[in-house]
């Protein structure tokens, strides 16, 4: 107890630089624990389902000339569940089919519902994913129309209401009817769903029933019957798909495999690549902060040597000192935590919105160890280490002045400390560059103004003219789908019938190409049932160089509604339709009249209150149909909504450190022109000038900044490109503005120092050497 109460009186007098030090440790602790449990909590995705190990997922990819594609398709053909069961069946316990590309609205008595995410599938998927069903029978999936819903989900929905017999309505086309109720999701998922609906319901209602060679939409999942049933499911898959489909195609083969459960989410390079940026990121703020505590400490050397001599004098041997430091560094840390959990509470719900997770589902009794460990560092390292310095003061310093001011350390520290907020602010200068890009780089068509609403509605003439007499309404335009979305697609071929690529391709209606602001290239618009316009791409893929005009799309013309293919008479420039996470697609619009139930509608200024009144004007009159309009921005918006808080993420932790390495050099400007007030004062007195001091000082500083400053914007900008691998046709900034970033962070460091040794540098030498 008189150990605590001699820390915490210590602590008092030293309330300003303590102040620092807990700033320095809550700041810290808050990005990295969340940073930290992020990760750890993206790392065990699909871990809370049943022997997740033994469930795999079938995935294809394409090999041409010997050469696999980089990409592998998860969505596959419909007879693959029950054929490789059938084939494989030493190894596979069951097989299910689910298909979750298909998000459509939920109303109940004609209220829109949020965050309903759908799945659908058969009777074996609970099974075979490893679900627990709390009511009803599973194999009430084979009927159409009928669901489960997931525990909370039905609670949300209907309170202490027995949800069983309770029934939505999907998309104001059908009444599905609650049958059962399932387990919880948690959000660590790809499969993401909190309601499951029979598959024959989107079978006989919405997209028809798949084969080997059509509709490859399912996600073909299998319980193995062993844990290391996927190597050998490898070994034999491929002979086994070959018995009951053709998987060459010209000189290019369709090669299948199986991926376990918890791979699936790490699978892709570009997840495992913003992870491990992320753990940087968490790396640099948590150690920074570190760093500036132990610059604290250190800074005070010269006026706690003598408490330290004391306590030796007094019986503290090494050990003893360590422990207090220890103690303090301890109920620093303690207040730290309360002052994060503090912060957490205020600021649950941007933080939440930051990091696409809730708190309660980061901070599970399973992640607990990350805030754990990452607590128990801080307090080790933080405290050790000034911890030791001090127990190796003599006891002699109680009879003289301590001289030893520890300048390399101070030094190193904080040259570890600008190397971290260089680097982070070199991060924040890519996100904010990359964000804006894609937010604002061409993508073939004008999207200002321009909204969108899809439903298949009776008379979509009659809904488009009664838009279009709308007062707010500039124009409008039908066509079969988003712009922004996966089209339909087809595959494009060579003269020999090898596959070259897919080509999304949809119907439009006369006037939507000018309407959408597609932009004409060569040829003309089309005119005619059944012309069509292509972007480069095409022109490219399929070599077809000037002699593009005239020649027939290889698309099913009977699935159109056309007596023949479609004959090209325009080239446009490419639509951007799949954004820039993704290679730029072969793209084509034909002219029909058949399946165009997206309507496309310009609208006048003030589009946020003219897009209020659309929706409105649509609701009243045509209350049975679920269409409402959202413009291609907020569409862009939620495409890279994971750029945005990343973006965001880099944000906060840039101001952070920005905070931290800002008291750490107040900390230690203070310290040194404490420590070297008199050697200030006798320059003084020999004639020296303020502006010459404050230049002494500011070139002190930049000894130790302008090394550090380029090492952390050099290593920004190579963090840079590997973060920008993930776009497409993306570049990296231009090097000036990371070279006009150390300027700035160099410049913003010397007026600091000048700031704080202004006084100093001014004040009167007598006022400093008087006490000797």
């Amino acid at each position: 107890m008189r150990q605590i109460y001699y820390t915490i009186q210590i602590l008092l007098r030293g309330r300003g630089s303590n102040f620092i030090k807990l700033m320095s440790l809550t700041l810290g602790l808050l990005i990295g624990i969340l940073l930290f449990s992020q990760i750890a909590y993206e790392l065990s995705y699909e871990n809370f389902y049943k022997d997740p190990e033994r469930v795999a997922l079938m995935r294809c990819r394409r090999v041409k000339d010997g050469v696999p594609d980089k990409e592998y398709d998860y969505s596959t053909f419909r007879p693959a569940a029950a054929d490789l069961w059938e084939a494989l069946p030493d190894l596979i316990e069951s097989a299910s089919l689910s298909v979750n590309f298909y998000q459509p609205d939920f109303y109940i008595d004609d209220k829109k519902l949020d965050n309903v995410h759908p799945m659908f599938a058969d009777t074996l998927f609970f099974h075979t994913i490893g679900l627990d069903v709390l009511r009803g029978d599973p194999k009430e999936l084979g009927t159409p129309l009928y669901a489960f819903l997931s525990e909370d989900k039905a609670r949300e929905l209907f309170g202490d209401e027995d949800p069983v017999g309770k029934t939505l309505s999907m998309g104001k086309m059908m009444d599905i009817t609650v049958r059962g109720i399932y387990q919880k999701m948690p959000g660590n998922t790809v499969f993401q769903h909190n309601i499951v609906i029979s598959l024959s319901t989107l079978e006989e209602h919405i997209f028809g029933r798949g084969n080997w060679k059509s509709n490859d939409i399912y996600n073909v999942l299998f319980r193995l019957k062993t844990h290391d049933g996927v190597v050998a499911m490898n070994d034999r898959i491929q002979k086994a798909v070959e018995r009951y489909t053709e998987t060459k195609e010209g000189t290019d083969v369709m090669e299948f495999s199986v991926l376990p459960l918890p791979d699936i989410y790490l699978s892709t390079p570009d997840t495992v690549r913003r992870l491990v940026i992320l753990g940087v990121l968490g790396f640099s703020i948590f150690f920074v902060s570190i760093m500036n505590y132990v610059l604290a400490a250190v800074a005070s050397f010269s006026r706690r040597a003598k408490a330290v001599g004391v306590h030796k004098c007094c019986g503290a041997d090494g050990a003893h000192v360590l422990g207090m430091f220890m103690w303090e560094t301890g109920l620093l840390v303690l207040a730290s935590i309360v002052a994060c959990l503090a912060l957490m509470y205020l600021f649950r719900e941007g933080i939440e919105d930051l990091l696409h997770v809730s708190l309660m589902e980061l901070f599970t009794w399973h992640n607990l160890w990350v805030p754990g460990l990452t607590v128990l560092l801080l307090f080790f390292v933080a405290g050790i280490l000034p911890g030791r310095m001090f127990a190796t003061i003599p006891v002699t310093q109680i009879f003289r002045r301590y001289t030893d001011s520890k300048r390399s350390w101070k030094r190193g520290l904080l040259f570890v400390q600008f190397i971290g907020v260089a680097f982070i602010l070199g991060m924040l200068i890519t996100t904010i560059w990359q964000y804006q890009d894609l937010m604002t780089r061409d993508i073939g068509f004008r999207t200002e103004r321009l909204a969108i609403g899809q439903y298949r509605m009776e008379d979509p003439q009659g809904v488009e003219d009664a838009i279009r007499r709308q007062p707010y309404v500039e124009s409008v335009a039908r066509n079969s789908n988003s712009l922004i979305a996966h089209y339909s697609t087809t595959g494009l071929t060579d003269i020999q019938g090898n596959f070259l690529c897919p080509l999304h391709f949809q119907n439009v209606t006369k006037d939507f190409p000018q309407i959408v602001g597609l932009k004409l290239v060569e040829g003309s618009w089309p005119k005619h049932i059944g012309e069509a316009l292509i972007g480069r791409k095409v022109v490219e893929t399929m070599k077809w160089g000037d002699k593009a005009l005239g020649q027939r799309l290889p698309v099913n013309a009977q699935w159109l509604g056309l007596d023949s293919q479609p004959t090209v008479v325009g080239i446009i420039e490419d639509v951007r339709n799949m954004g820039f996470f993704m290679e730029q697609t072969c793209t084509a619009f034909i002219l029909s009249d058949s399946r165009n139930y997206a309507f496309n509608v310009r609208l006048k200024e003030p589009l946020d209150e003219n897009l209020v009144r659309l929706n409105a004007f649509v609701k009243e009159a045509y209350p049975k149909a679920a269409l409402e309009f959202t413009t291609y921005a907020d569409i862009q918006r939620q495409n890279y909504s994971d750029v945005y808080r990343f973006r965001n993420t880099v944000w906060v932790t840039s101001l952070c450190i920005f905070f931290i390495v800002l008291m750490g050099l107040v900390g230690y400007v203070s310290d040194e022109t404490q420590r070297r007030s008199k050697e200030i004062a006798i320059r003084k007195v020999n004639g020296a000038e303020a502006p010459s001091i404050l230049n002494l000082l500011a070139m002190d500083i930049l000894k130790v900044a302008v090394g550090a400053v380029v090492i952390g914007t050099g290593f920004a900008w190579y963090v840079s490109g590997v973060w920008l691998e993930q776009f497409a046709d993306s570049t990296l900034p231009s090097f000036v503005w990371f070279v006009l970033l150390a300027l700035v962070l160099l410049s913003l460091i010397v007026l600091l120092v000048v700031l704080k040794a202004w006084s100093i540098a001014n004040e009167n030498p007598v006022q400093s050497i008087k006490s000797e």
